[in-house]
């Protein structure tokens, strides 16, 4: 997640009562409803909006799945959700669906409302009944609660309720509507295996009969032929025993296990599996170095297509058939599904780890005391999401392991500990996949002496697959516009102060190994510098202001910067209206976001906050192509992407009839979107699935960081995680990543402890909180950048500025030492896990030609004294020069260094041969 409320949209001015008051009692049949007034009612005044009341349906008039057409949603603190629906009018309708009557009968419904005086009225019209006019009395006030009741008929089964006004009148706002004796559709799925999603097939393998050994570098495949399964050995050792492959086919999981001696060695690495009656089942090996192999499973049918919603390339569930072959610190490496809401990297105990655990995409399991680990994960994105499940014993070892094609985290349980507060960006299952042969992705195993080795292995060879994009001008430094600014950012003349202030005051702060300077970047609320604000969709809007800081910026030596959201949208009141930009032929109305929305049962789907919208809508990629094509029109070279996730889920179809997958329309999308970037636009992804660096060049490693060094947050420190030690957690077991993209990304680093006002501009904290973190903290979040990889600051760095903060960014952001980290442009690795499940490293080391750099951090507020084994780092026997690039203090290391760490600080050393 980000702290973003609803950027780069218009805020279109509504009707905005704030409360709802006195409670009253109407009630009506066919025809025109009579009036109650408060005394008639003989009510008492309430500032609370009452609970749904016990055996009723009760729907918000501003869910999602309710209709709009005219009408708008509003934010209200008094309504039960939160919200409302205004603007309603003779020519807008609020149709209510899900209403389930369990007999055909007549039924009392309460509407609750909103209404400033006594001339509203509503129309109401349920499935197949006449339409019924219900007057409503002025509520009383702004802080009172307001309620009339109507009978109306409804048919057994689902009903829905049409709301409008009477001709000639308007009606009152709507909050919510309760239907006694009903019962409301629940419009979620939910996954009764998510316990335990992937099957297994439980025959046991026939022994004996023909074997086939297919082999690669230090790794040999035993095939039994005759009982569809198979043992990994690395080195002559078996690691990995009596795998097989799957495929769901309907309500049967079919798999190699199947074809009782009908598999065949088809070719020097691929195996068949062919019975009559039976689809047909091909593993395709390959060997991807020394201690690595793939497998892939195609499924073809035997009269027809076939259709899957899961394939099982790589599963095993024989009792010890995963065997690290070492028992120590034994963890599952637990990797996220995307980087939003401050979600974790977990690493909880082998013997802990049950089927409803997940990984998404990739996996390690390890030893960390001897840092032995097996990596499995997927190398193909086209189609397919993935994840893997195992089953842990108290040997350190796993019973199953499965690595499966179709594997979400719909209906997922995050659990209780650190990840507790995230919520599930699948709403639905992995969409089904049809063919006359459908092909799995490829699934990467490797058995490797160190699993870092392993995990850099694997995203050097996911980087391969994808074809990643490459960048030969530098790390990016620069400034962004968010944390320090907010919605500020989007005033030329802020910027052009902050960007003043780089220049002249910070000018070691950028890349000295590239041509280009420092990047001064906008984010959202970048389009308030048209005119209109906001409206970057319509062809009369005015982009001078805009162009005319793209210019200074230049003209300083600098790089512009932009922001732009392709798939997501933040007006959440704005469902039902029309969006320029988005018509799909010259003579059609533009589309609405409802329209343009991915659904789910179809109900719009809104993740945190924002509207999905689907990547493959004409509306939604001409928004981009307006947007980005003037970016590059300007002379921007750079843009930040955000919230890509709300394109990547699955939904009930899209827009393109041929697209099947939420992967699919992802990438359909985001292919738009990069060609009209252009290949010199250099693309940074925020909010975003894991994989996606054939379209970017960075991602962020994590989800927003503040300047924090351990999690702090006025009211919930464990939901926002905003601190540096997150950040790290992140580079703990997402290091790795840099061999996927071109860099990783950090976050702008913050010195000081701002907050979001109601119109989103930030501002600095005081008393009884900290204004500004203390220096040694500061010290930590600028290391944490540069030894990750874009090196990124968002201060207010303006005229009105603190001056200790804009002190801090001339002391802490000019360190050539420090800055050099970042011109490398690697992500350093930990040198060991976390002390526990959720905890990051505290020591990161790289390697760089002759030169290791090691960042020693402290989270705890005493020092910390840290005896270092040199072999622990990478290093053989002899002396070393040691400079601590902080303090520039000088010493000599032998067999060990010695650190001290003051409390919340940290400690970066650079480590050359003696001399």
């Amino acid at each position: 997640m980000s702290d973003k409320p609803a950027p780069d949209q218009v805020r279109r001015a509504t009707r905005s009562w704030l409360a709802i008051g006195l409670a009253l009692t109407v009630v009506a049949t066919a025809g025109v409803a009579p009036v109650a007034t408060a005394a008639d009612a003989g009510t008492t005044a309430t500032t609370a909006e009452a609970p749904a009341p016990p055996g009723a349906a009760s729907i918000e008039a501003e869910a999602t799945q309710v209709v709009l057409d005219g009408a708008s949603r509003n934010g209200c603190s008094a309504c039960s959700g939160g919200g409302k629906v205004g603007s309603i009018d003779p020519s807008a309708t609020v149709d209510v669906p899900g209403v389930i009557a369990p007999e055909d009968g007549t039924y009392e419904v309460t509407l609750h409302y909103l209404s400033g005086d006594d001339s509203r009225a509503l129309t109401v019209a349920p499935d197949g009944g006449d339409t019924v006019t219900v007057p409503v009395a002025s509520t009383g006030g702004w802080d009172r609660v307001g309620t009339t009741t109507v009978d109306l008929p409804l048919r057994a089964g689902e009903n829905s309720l049409t709301f409008s006004a009477p001709d000639g009148a308007l009606g009152p706002d709507l909050d919510r509507v309760d239907v006694a004796g009903a019962t409301a559709k629940d419009w979620t799925l939910t996954d009764p295996d998510a316990a335990d999603p992937v099957p297994v097939d439980p025959t046991r393998a026939t022994p004996g009969g023909q074997r086939a050994l297919i082999r690669g570098g230090d790794v040999v495949i035993d095939y039994s032929l005759r009982s569809g399964t198979a043992d990994a050995r690395w080195g002559g050792r078996e690691a990995v025993t009596g795998f097989y492959s799957g495929v769901r086919l309907g309500g049967r999981f079919l798999t190699t296990k199947a074809y009782d001696g009908a598999c065949r060695l088809t070719g020097r690495t691929t195996v068949t599996c062919a019975k009559r009656g039976l689809p047909t089942l091909r593993q395709e090996f390959a060997f991807d170095g020394d201690r690595s192999f793939s497998v892939r499973l195609d499924v073809t049918g035997t009269d027809g297509p076939v259709t899957t919603s899961m394939m099982v390339p790589v599963m095993t569930d024989r009792r010890g058939s995963v065997d690290l072959g070492r028992t120590g610190d034994n963890r599952m490496v637990l990797v996220p599904f995307d980087n939003d809401h401050w979600v974790r990297y977990e690493t909880p105990e082998i013997r802990d780890v049950t089927p409803a655990r997940r990984s998404f995409e990739v996996t390690a399991f390890i030893d960390d005391a001897s840092r032995r680990g097996l990596v499995v994960g997927s190398l193909d994105r086209d189609t397919w999401k993935s994840g893997v499940v195992a089953d842990g014993n108290d040997r350190g070892g796993l019973d199953r392991l499965q690595a499966a094609a179709g594997l979400t985290d719909w209906s997922y349980d995050y659990g209780d500990g650190m990840n507790k507060y995230q919520f599930n960006r699948e709403l639905k299952p992995h969409a089904e996949v049809s063919g006359t042969t459908v092909r799995s992705p490829r699934m990467f195993v490797g058995l490797y002496p160190d699993w870092r080795e392993g995990m850099e292995t694997f995203g050097k060879a996911a980087a391969q697959a994808a074809k990643s994009r490459t960048w030969d001008e530098g790390t990016p430094f620069g400034f962004n516009s968010w944390g320090g600014l907010g919605a500020r950012g989007g005033d030329a003349d802020v910027m052009d102060e902050v960007s003043q202030f780089l220049a002249e005051e910070t000018p070691g702060f950028r890349n000295t190994q590239s041509a280009k300077g420092a990047y001064v970047g906008v984010d959202s609320y970048w389009d308030k510098m048209l005119a209109p604000e906001y409206a970057f969709e319509d062809p009369d809007t005015s982009w001078a202001e805009l162009e005319r800081y793209v210019a200074d910026v230049k003209a300083r030596g600098q790089e512009p910067a932009l922001y732009f959201q392709p798939f997501a949208n933040f007006w959440r009141e704005g469902l039902d209206e029309r969006i320029g930009g988005t018509k799909l032929c010259d003579t059609c109305e533009n589309q609405t976001y409802r329209e343009m929305a991915l659904k789910v049962n179809g109900v719009p789907v809104n993740i945190d906050g924002a509207w999905a919208l689907d990547p493959t809508n004409p509306g939604v990629q001409n928004r981009a192509r307006i947007a980005l094509g003037k970016f590059r029109e300007l002379g921007v070279r750079y843009v930040k992407l955000d919230f890509l996730t709300h394109g990547y889920v699955e939904a009930d179809d899209w827009y393109d009839d041929d697209v099947r997958t939420g992967q699919q329309a992802f990438r359909q999308g985001m292919a738009q979107v990069i060609d009209v970037a252009g290949e010199d636009m250099f693309v940074d992804l925020a909010i975003s699935p894991l994989f996606a660096s054939e379209f970017a060049h960075a991602r962020r490693i994590s989800c927003d960081v503040h300047g924090a060094l351990n999690n702090w947050h006025p009211e919930q420190p464990d939901r926002y995680q905003k601190s540096t030690e997150y950040l790290l957690n992140s580079l703990t077991y997402g290091w790795w990543l840099d061999e996927v993209y071109a860099f990783n990304d950090g976050d702008h680093v913050q010195f000081g402890n701002y907050e979001y006002d109601g119109d989103a501009n930030a501002y600095l904290l005081d008393d009884p909180y900290p204004s500004i973190w203390p220096e040694g903290q500061n010290r930590a979040r600028v290391t944490s950048a540069a030894i990750t990889g874009i090196y990124q600051v968002s201060e207010d760095l303006t005229a009105t500025g603190h001056p200790v903060i804009k002190q801090r960014a001339r002391d802490l952001l000019q360190n050539p030492g420090i800055n050099h980290l970042a011109e490398i442009g690697r992500s350093f690795a930990p040198v060991q896990a976390g002390p526990d499940a959720f905890t990051a490293s505290d020591t990161f080391v790289l390697h760089d030609g002759g030169t290791t750099y090691l960042a020693l951090f402290n989270y705890g507020p005493t020092p910390r004294t840290a005896d270092l084994p040199l072999r622990d780092l990478g290093l053989g026997g002899g002396r070393y020069d040691v400079t601590e690039l902080w303090t520039g203090q000088e010493s000599r290391a032998a067999g060990k260094l010695r650190a001290v760490v003051p409390g919340e600080d940290v400690r970066v050393y650079q480590i050359e041969a003696g001399r």
